[in-house]
């Protein structure tokens, strides 16, 4: 079983990529050359019964998801900078412009999902901005998946909403007190993300159908080619998920 689930977990990191992306507040529909279009929903469990999931939006709005067998389950747990290391995979929504990101989130990925989404692509606005009233701003975003060349300390900053992601693998570990720089390389490019001090950072952690439970917070990908939703990470311990 937990084999299968992180099968289902890397194939539904893969459609979170996406070239162009439309931000409807707490869903966003986004489309790709690569990839069939997605849908991602972020909030709070109302209901869960045999055919779906009922998601109340952190904008108030109401949607609900049809989840099957090939639909893949994931808990989201906390963790911290202190436990990454080289050569892992990792995942960030980030603010700002291509030549000065910051993290507004990360993930680090467990090694069945290592390669996941590899690229540089559009995103929305993040759980965590999401859950606390922010809507990006308007601007664009995007996210990035790749290997995390280098840590180094940095200065304190200030996360903006505008939203992307980085993922990568950690190739080498330095730092201080606040922020810290990663260098991440993924096919064709190299991204450089600032993590600002209290960046919330998590790991996946697979699990299955029967722990969606009504409160829950969870992030949702459903893709317009498939009947089901494809991926739900829940937060474990009322966590939000930050993605």
């Amino acid at each position: 079983m937990i084999k299968k689930t992180l099968m289902l977990l890397t194939g539904a990191t893969v459609l979170l990529a996406g070239c162009g992306s439309k931000t409807t507040t707490d869903a966003a529909t986004t489309t790709s050359s690569a990839t069939p279009a997605a849908t991602r929903v972020r909030g709070v469990v109302q209901s869960v019964d045999t055919n779906g999931v009922t998601i109340q939006g952190y904008d108030g709005k109401t949607t609900t998801v049809p989840i099957d067998g090939k639909t893949g389950f994931a808990w989201v747990v906390g963790s911290s900078l202190s436990t990454l290391k080289t050569g892992d995979f990792i995942g960030t929504a980030t603010s700002g412009p291509d030549s000065a990101l910051r993290a507004v989130e990360l993930v680090i990925f467990p090694e069945a999902m290592r390669g996941s989404g590899e690229g540089h692509y559009g995103w929305d606005v993040p759980g965590v901005v999401a859950a606390s009233g922010g809507n990006g701003g308007g601007g664009a975003s995007g996210m990035t998946n790749g290997t995390v060349q280098q840590q180094s300390g940095m200065t304190n900053g200030t996360v903006q909403e505008q939203s992307g992601m980085t993922n990568g693998t950690v190739s080498s570990t330095a730092g201080t007190s606040g922020e810290t720089s990663l260098t991440i390389s993924y096919k064709g490019g190299t991204a450089k993300v600032l993590v600002p001090a209290g960046t919330p950072i998590v790991r996946f952690e697979p699990t299955q159908r029967s722990m969606l439970a009504k409160g829950q917070k969870v992030f949702v990908v459903k893709t317009a080619d498939a009947p089901g939703a494809k991926f739900v990470a829940i937060g474990k311990d009322g966590l939000t998920p930050p993605m």
